[in-house]
């Protein structure tokens, strides 16, 4: 059950990522001369991705724990 619990880090991280990269994005289209209808246009965008970025974590976080629920040994 090691590869499930790998597996389900591995897909935090890939999430945890994605917010890192949504954080800085936004911080970058905050400091811009764009107007406003290419920042509303962009922050749609970003929207989507942050929501699947956060999804993606949770999934992570959830398969790590079944990993390590189902690792030999545990008392459950």
């Amino acid at each position: 059950m090691k590869a499930v619990f790998y597996a389900g880090v591995a897909l935090a991280l890939v999430g945890l990522a994605g917010i890192v990269w949504f954080i800085q994005r936004v911080r970058r289209l905050r400091r811009s001369e764009a107007d406003d209808a290419t920042v509303q246009a962009e922050l749609r965008m970003l929207v989507l991705v942050n929501v699947a970025a956060v999804g993606l974590a949770f999934i992570g976080l959830a398969v790590a724990v079944v990993g390590l629920i189902m690792a030999p040994g545990h008392p459950v």
